[in-house]
Formats: structure tokens, C-alpha cells, sequence
């Protein structure tokens, strides 16, 4: 309870990091190693079978981190969420306390925004002894004195950390090492760096023969591991120069690190100048790293200056970070890798015209249509605006340009307006619906179950009344389209009543006969009690559409409920293009939510003039689905 209310702070951090990597963190099965030479990503599980001890720079325990191809089984699985999430918890809830309590989080988030990133930040693995380190320095009263049982707990930490990756452990020794050395030095006493040593070699032991299989092993590690990093550094390399600025930049970091650590924090100084220097090795040993492993390491090794709070460390603070910045914003040799947070993820310099082209590239249309088209205004129906911008069209859309979210009779009005007015466009492009994917499809399938005629009938009558089709094509995949262009002169939407009668749902009702247009049927559909109710608190109910052929065919498709009034499209039913369909004998309307609409109502049968759209030579034929 004393060390919840010494450090609550602290603790509520870690509580909130560890929650939102732990919600967000997931691991799935990757071809780790497919086109590339990395095999050791298929041997990180190998602990967990077989007899033959994995030994390499990344250690048995390296599949924590979730490096892996594969998690070994779901207890492997959430043990290394728990792991991740563990110390990115520990690891920002001390730079983030200590940031704070120096006021010093501005200058922390502006480092968080050029360097970091993200709260799963993988440098954590190997940079949280630095942030205990600058918690027992920057507490108060200043530095923090650890019992003997928590000085070999934390030497238990670093030898652990030896077989998730040995280098994460060798930065454990090297941050722990030199800041207790310098303790020692200064309290003249050895006894917190004898715990603290006595802790980390037990642990590497005791872990070792735990997860190897052969004792051997636990020297062989060492020794595989030592010569791998010597290797690596003389053969490893890229035959570049790097450039001149880029040592002058990291000098200039160097520099500000012992000003502030000689003036301010004399027990940081081995411990910084030894990470400067590690640092620097790994990341300029094999140089294309140096990003990775110098600049951003780098950055949390300044934040030292930061948690003094003082303005002098601030300031000091900012020069490392701008020279950082610079060496991270240029190439430190030619073709070498650069990381600039403020450069937006677009590249600007290309017109907007052209970016957007370049991103719907496979819309793009036939020659011959596009020189027919010109630079005349277009439209597109129901959807698939993308092929005007793939083809850079002149683009007057109507007001609701989103075809299925017209959906009551004043927002189709709307549209009925615009393309019956003088600004609409002289062209539509009108696409097939979403349920149509390929060659033969009916393209007034929409989405939804529906009927495309039906999602907003003002619409699709008006442009039907006032456009006819010049030319049709077929889309890259196999769906047709068809170009329409408008009429001469306007015709206003109108219908001409055919018959009125009474009607209930779940009842078939033959069609009436008529020449010169579309039948459609206009019901007069009333909402129950409990059906307003259901639409104010919960949801709506579907209503359908049953169409009967000659045939004896029976199609469904689920109808607009609230538009529904302005007209149902039923005969003759389009299956493409060329505007043909076959005729319905007689349909019914249906809901399965009883109770939902009044069962009884009115309903008018009316003829719009669409002489575009006539029956089929087989009238009985059904339309593709």
C-alpha cells in the first residue's frame, strides 16, 4: 500500500499504456521469411520442441516480442500480448511521469511526434533500463535507493532479457553497469552493484538451463553471440561513406549530453556516454540502420536533459533533437533510408486531378467513348463515380449523388428537379449495381436484396424519361455500362392513373394492361402505432416485392419503404441495357414484422410515359440474377 501511494502516478500510467496496447495489440500467422533470407523468423518457437537448443541473436524467448511466423498456441499467444504490452507500459509511464513532473511534456510530445510514433515502440525492449535508471536519478529525494531484494530483481530483469534478444540484455548490463559503477563511485559503496550483478548472473543461469536442453548451451550463447557482433561489424557492412553532416550532427549530440550530464547529473555521464556510444556502433556498424538504431534510441537518450526540468537542460534538449532531426531528414549517404514526420503521406506536387486518377486507374474507359464524351458534363448512375476521375471528366452530379442514401420522396425529389432543370449534365454514365459482378449479370441488381428501378424512383424515371442510351461497354470486370445523353428538350416527370383499388399485404394482385410506358404501382402504405415506435426506438421493418411472370417465375426484391409511395417499378422488368424486360402478371407486398404497417390500403396504378423500356421478345423471359 505505501509504494500505491508513493507511486500512483506512475502506476496509473503504466495501468492505461498497458490497457491500450493490450486492447489493440494482435499477432497473426505471416510468411515471415518468404523472399527473403531471414530463416531464424521459422526457429523463434524452437523452444517449445524437439531437442536442438536455438541458438542466435535473437534469443528463445524472442517470439515475447511477437516474433514470430506463427505463435507456437494461444497460451504462447497471449503470454507474449501480456509480455509487449508489460513493458511498453513500464517503459512510457516513466518518461511520461518524469516529463511531467519536469513540465516538460510538450517538448516529450514533440519528440514523440518526429521519433516514436506509437506506444508499441520497439526500442522499449532495450531502452527500459534507461528509464529506471532515470527514475532512481530523477526522484526525490534524488537518487533513489532500491532495497538489496529490489536490486536483484532488477539484475534477475536484465539476465532474462539476455533470451528474448542477447543484445536487449547487453544493453541491460552495459545502462545498469556503468550508472551503478558511478554510484559506487560517488556513495562509496559496492554493495548495490554486487546485488544488482548477483541478480542478472543468476538469472542467467537459471533461465538458461530452464530453456536450453543442453547446459552447454548457456556458454555457447555467449560465445555464438560475441562472434556474431564482431562479424557483423566488420563484415556486415555496406561499402559507403557517410556523410560529413551526419558525424557533425551526432558530435553535436554527443556534445550537449556531456555539458548537461557534466553540469547537471555527474552520475548519468559514463552511463550516457556509454549508450552514445553503443548506440552509435550498431547503428553506423551496418549503416542502412541507422534510423532505426541510432536516431530514435538516440532521441530517448536526450530526454535525460529533459526530465531536469531546468531550462538550460530544455534547451540542450532541443539542439540534440534538431540535430537528430537533421540526420534523420537527409540521407546520410547516397540511397540511404530518411524518417520526416512532417512530411505529409501524399506528395503534393502532382496535381490533384492527376493523384486521383492515379488512384482509381483500373475506371478507365474505352477511347471512343472518351472522345465522345469530350468535355462535356457527365453524371454517373446509381454509382462508381471513380471513372470520372480516372478520366479526368467535367462532373455535374446531382444533389444527392449517393444513390442508395436518396431515401425518402423529398431527397428524390431533389434529384428529379436537378435532371429535368438546365443544369443537368448532357451525359450520364449509368454503371450496373453491386450485385452485378461480370459478364450476363442483370445490372439494376442493387445491393440489399433491391431492385436498383426502386431505390430512388423519382430518379431513375426522370433520367430514363429525359436520356437515351448512345453507347454501351463493358467495365474491366465484365459488368456492362452503358453511356446515356440527354434529350433535346425536358420532359417533366409525369404518369397518367390507370386504376385505383384497394390492397393488403400478402395478397398476389394482377397487373393492369397498358401500352406506351411503365406500370408502376403507388401504395398509399400507413404506419401502425407500434411500426412509428419501432422506427423512432429500434429499427424498421423490410418490406418486400413479389413479381409473378407469365412463366409462373416468382422474384423478390426488397422495395424502399419510404419512397415505396412515389412509385413501385413493375412491368415491363429490365434485365439490361437494351432496356427490354419481361412483363409481370401480378405481384404482392409483404413484410414479415407483423403488426408493423396497417395490412389494409390504398393503391393507384399509374403509367409513366417511358417508352425507352419495353417488354422482351420473349415476354415471359425472367430477368437474370
Amino acid at each position: 500500500m505505501i509504494l500505491k501511494r508513493r507511486f500512483d502516478a506512475e502506476l496509473l500510467t503504466f495501468g492505461l499504456v498497458f490497457i491500450a496496447v493490450f486492447s489493440e495489440l494482435r499477432f497473426s500467422t505471416t510468411s515471415g521469411s518468404a523472399g527473403n533470407v531471414e530463416q531464424w523468423v521459422n526457429l523463434t518457437n524452437a523452444m517449445f520442441y524437439g531437442k536442438q537448443d536455438f541458438l542466435f541473436s535473437y534469443g528463445p524467448l524472442y517470439w515475447l516480442t511477437g516474433g514470430a511466423t506463427s505463435m507456437h498456441n494461444v497460451y504462447a499467444y497471449w503470454a507474449s500480448i501480456a509480455f509487449v504490452s508489460t513493458v511498453q507500459a513500464f517503459f512510457w509511464a516513466i518518461l511520461f511521469i518524469l516529463s511531467f513532473k519536469a513540465r516538460g511534456y510538450v517538448l516529450l510530445g514533440i519528440a514523440y511526434f518526429l521519433f516514436f510514433n506509437s506506444l508499441v515502440f520497439s526500442p522499449a525492449f532495450f531502452l527500459w533500463p534507461l528509464a529506471v535508471v532515470a527514475f532512481f536519478e530523477y526522484s526525490q529525494p534524488s537518487p533513489l535507493r532500491l532495497e538489496a531484494k529490489w536490486l536483484v530483481l532488477l539484475g534477475v530483469a536484465a539476465g532474462f532479457f539476455f533470451y528474448v534478444r542477447f543484445f536487449y540484455g547487453t544493453f541491460a548490463v552495459v545502462t545498469f553497469g556503468t550508472y551503478f559503477v558511478t554510484r559506487a563511485w560517488f556513495e562509496r559503496r559496492l554493495s548495490d552493484l554486487l546485488f544488482l550483478a548477483a541478480g542478472g548472473a543468476i538469472a542467467y543461469v537459471v533461465f538458461g538451463l530452464i530453456i536450453f536442453h543442453q547446459g552447454i548451451s548457456l556458454i555457447d550463447y555467449l560465445s555464438i553471440n560475441s562472434e556474431l557482433n564482431f562479424g557483423n561489424s566488420v563484415d556486415m557492412i555496406i561499402d559507403v561513406d557517410n556523410a560529413r553532416r551526419t558525424y557533425a550532427a551526432a558530435a553535436i549530440v554527443l556534445v550537449c549530453l556531456n555539458v548537461y550530464t557534466l553540469w547537471r547529473r555527474p552520475r548519468l555521464f559514463l552511463t550516457v556516454n556509454a549508450l552514445f556510444l553503443v548506440l552509435f556502433k550498431i547503428g553506423f556498424s551496418r549503416t542502412d540502420h541507422y534510423l532505426a538504431y541510432f536516431v530514435v534510441p538516440t532521441a530517448v537518450l536526450i530526454c535525460v536533459a529533459l526530465f531536469d526540468g531546468s531550462r538550460c537542460g530544455k534547451l540542450l534538449f532541443v539542439i540534440a533533437g534538431g540535430a537528430l532531426f537533421h540526420i534523420s531528414i537527409h540521407p546520410s549517404f547516397s540511397g540511404a533510408p530518411v524518417r520526416n514526420a512532417l512530411i505529409a503521406g501524399t506528395d503534393f506536387s502532382v496535381p490533384y486531378e492527376a493523384r486521383m486518377a492515379q488512384a482509381y486507374a483500373q475506371y478507365k474507359l474505352p477511347p471512343a467513348l472518351l472522345q465522345k464524351i469530350g468535355r462535356s458534363t457527365i453524371d454517373v448512375y446509381p454509382y462508381n463515380n471513380e471513372y470520372v476521375y480516372a478520366n479526368g471528366l467535367n462532373y455535374v452530379h446531382r444533389p444527392l449523388f449517393q444513390n442508395y442514401m436518396t431515401l425518402t420522396p423529398h431527397l428524390d425529389a431533389m434529384n428529379q428537379a436537378f435532371l429535368e432543370s438546365a443544369q443537368r449534365p448532357k451525359f450520364v454514365l449509368w454503371t450496373a449495381g453491386i450485385m452485378c459482378p461480370g459478364a450476363g449479370c442483370n445490372p439494376f441488381d442493387a445491393f440489399d436484396q433491391k431492385l436498383g428501378l426502386n431505390e430512388d424512383p423519382l430518379t431513375s424515371a426522370t433520367l430514363l424519361l429525359n436520356y437515351h442510351v448512345v453507347d454501351r461497354f463493358d467495365t474491366p470486370n465484365g459488368s456492362p455500362a452503358a453511356l446515356l445523353e440527354a434529350n433535346p428538350s425536358t420532359t417533366p416527370y409525369s404518369e397518367r392513373a390507370i386504376a385505383s383499388q384497394p390492397m393488403e399485404l400478402g395478397v398476389w394482385y394482377p397487373v393492369p394492361t397498358a401500352k406506351g410506358g411503365v406500370v408502376r404501382l403507388k401504395p398509399a402504405l400507413h404506419f401502425t402505432l407500434w411500426g412509428r415506435l419501432r422506427n423512432l426506438l429500434f429499427r424498421g421493418a423490410p418490406l418486400k416485392v413479389k413479381y409473378k411472370l407469365a412463366s409462373g417465375q416468382i422474384l423478390e426484391y426488397r422495395i424502399n419503404l419510404l419512397n415505396a409511395p412515389s412509385g413501385i417499378w413493375v412491368t415491363p422488368l429490365p434485365t439490361s441495357f437494351a432496356l427490354d424486360g419481361a412483363q409481370v402478371k401480378s405481384i404482392m407486398l409483404e413484410t414479415r414484422v407483423p403488426g408493423y404497417l396497417k395490412a389494409a390500403f390504398d393503391a393507384q396504378w399509374a403509367l409513366v410515359p417511358i417508352e425507352a423500356v419495353h417488354p422482351s421478345n420473349s415476354a415471359n423471359a425472367a430477368p437474370a440474377r
